[in-house]
C-alpha cells in the first residue's frame, strides 16, 4: 500500500460540478442533489473527504502519495492562479419591512403587490423585453401586466389545490452577474441555457438583462411552484451548483469565468448583502458599519485591550492551511512533469499561493482600527484643565504674584 498513487483532490479548495443533479423525492423541497456514489450513499462531503484523507500530522494522503492531477483540475486550477473573472449568482430575497418601517404580512395581496413591482423592476416599466421559458419575448407594460395576472391565478390554482398556502412566496428570483468587462450578450445567453437546463419543463420562469449598471447582469424569476407541485427551495448547495453551471455556459461561449469558493482565492470576508451594497452606492451611512464598531469597542474593552477568537476564526485558519497544503501539493507534483507548460503552472502556483497567508476578518481589521485610534489619543498633548490652572495659581503665591480673581478691581 506504501506504492499506491493516486491522483490530487482539491476537495478543501473547491468541489468539481457533478452532472446529473435531479429531484431526490417530491418532499425533498429542493430541486437538485449529488449523484449517488459507488457506493450508493452518495458523495461524501468535501469536509468529510478531507477530514478521512488527513493525517493526525496535517498533512493528507494525497500530499504524501498523489502522482498527478486531473485534466479538469489542472485547467480550473490555471483558471484560478491567473485570476479568472468570478460568477456571481444569488437569491434576491423579498424585504420584510415596508418603506415606512413596519414588517411585510406574506399573504396573497402583499405577494401579488410584490410580484408586480418585481416584473416592472426587471422590466424597467416596460421598458426592456422578458423572455420567458418558451422564447417568447414580452414587451411593454400590458404584457407584463399579463404575465403577473397568469402568473397570480396558477398560484391560486396552487393554493386550491393544496400546493400552496397564504404564505408561499409566489417567485424566486436570482440574480446572475459578471464584471463589467464582459460581453452581456453571451452572459443573457448562458442564463438563458442555464435555466432551460435546470428549469425548462418543470418551472414557469422569465429573465431581464440589465446593463444600466458597473455589472452586466440578467434576473431570473421563478415560479416557485413547479408544475409537478414541487417547491423551489434553494440551498448553499444548489447556489454552487448555479454558479458552477453558469461559468460552464459561459467558458462554453469563450468567457473565461469561474465558481470557486472564497477560500479558494484567500478571501476571507463575505460580500455584502444587497441592501446594504445600495446604501454605499447611495453614498448613504450604513447603520450597521457603526454597531460593529460598537461591539469590537466593547469586546476589545472586556478583554484587556485585544480582540477574542470566536470559533469561527480558527475554522478559516484551518481552512486557509488546508488550501494552501493542497497547493503546495499541486506545485510539488506540476514541478516534476516533463511537460514545460506544467513547470511553469508549478510556478504561478507557488506565487499564487504566497499571496494567500492572510487571514484577517472584517473584525479583526476593527480592532486594528480601534487600536490605532487608541494609541493616537494616548500621544496627543493634553490640554490645561481646572487643576492645571490651579497648580499655576498655587506657583504664582510663591512667587508673590497676587490672583487677580480675588483681587478687589474683581468686585462687582
Amino acid at each position: 500500500m506504501s506504492d499506491f498513487k493516486s491522483t490530487l483532490g482539491f476537495e478543501d479548495c473547491w468541489s468539481n460540478p457533478k452532472s446529473g443533479w435531479s429531484v431526490r423525492s417530491p418532499a425533498a423541497g429542493n430541486f437538485s442533489t449529488e449523484k449517488a456514489g459507488r457506493d450508493g450513499q452518495g458523495d461524501a462531503s468535501p469536509r468529510k473527504q478531507s477530514a478521512g484523507n488527513s493525517s493526525s500530522s496535517g498533512v493528507g494522503r494525497s500530499e504524501t502519495q498523489a502522482a498527478s492531477i486531473s485534466a479538469a483540475d489542472k485547467a480550473r486550477l490555471a483558471r484560478v492562479v491567473r485570476g479568472a473573472p468570478e460568477v456571481m449568482a444569488k437569491v434576491s430575497k423579498p424585504a420584510k419591512m415596508d418603506k415606512h418601517g413596519n414588517p411585510i404580512q406574506v399573504n396573497r395581496q402583499t405577494e401579488g403587490a410584490r410580484v408586480a413591482a418585481h416584473f416592472d423592476y426587471i422590466s424597467r416599466n416596460g421598458k426592456l423585453d422578458l423572455e420567458n421559458g418558451l422564447g417568447d419575448v414580452l414587451t411593454g407594460m400590458a404584457a407584463t401586466a399579463a404575465l403577473c395576472a397568469e402568473w397570480m391565478q396558477s398560484h391560486d390554482e396552487d393554493r386550491a389545490n393544496g400546493l400552496a398556502s397564504d404564505r408561499t412566496r409566489i417567485t424566486t428570483s436570482i440574480v446572475f452577474s459578471m464584471p463589467d468587462n464582459t460581453n452581456a450578450s453571451a452572459v443573457k445567453d448562458a442564463v438563458r441555457a442555464l435555466a432551460q437546463q435546470e428549469f425548462g419543463g418543470r418551472h414557469d420562469y422569465v429573465m431581464a438583462l440589465h446593463t444600466d449598471t458597473k455589472h452586466p447582469h440578467v434576473h431570473l424569476t421563478v415560479r416557485t411552484v413547479g408544475h409537478d407541485g414541487i417547491k423551489l427551495n434553494l440551498r448553499k448547495a444548489d447556489l454552487q451548483h448555479l454558479r458552477d453551471t453558469f461559468a460552464t455556459k459561459l467558458r462554453q461561449r469563450g468567457i473565461e469565468a469561474e465558481s470557486t469558493p472564497r477560500s479558494a482565492r484567500g478571501v476571507t470576508r463575505r460580500g455584502e448583502r444587497t441592501p446594504v451594497y445600495k446604501i454605499r452606492q447611495r453614498g448613504e451611512a450604513v447603520a450597521i458599519d457603526k454597531a460593529k464598531q460598537r461591539e469590537v469597542r466593547r469586546d476589545v474593552a472586556d478583554h484587556g485591550g485585544q480582540i477574542p477568537d470566536r470559533p469561527w476564526d480558527t475554522a478559516i485558519v484551518a481552512r486557509r492551511n488546508r488550501v494552501l497544503t493542497t497547493y503546495s501539493a499541486a506545485a510539488a507534483i506540476l514541478t516534476r512533469s516533463p511537460d514545460p507548460e506544467d513547470r511553469a503552472l508549478a510556478r504561478a502556483t507557488e506565487k499564487f499561493a504566497a499571496g494567500l497567508t492572510d487571514v484577517t476578518t472584517e473584525r479583526a481589521a476593527l480592532a486594528r482600527e480601534v487600536a490605532v485610534e487608541q494609541s493616537a489619543t494616548r500621544s496627543k498633548p493634553s490640554t490645561a484643565g481646572p487643576d492645571d490652572r490651579t497648580s499655576v495659581r498655587e506657583q504664582g503665591a510663591e512667587k508673590g504674584v497676587p490672583d487677580r480673581d480675588k483681587g478687589p478691581g474683581r468686585e462687582r
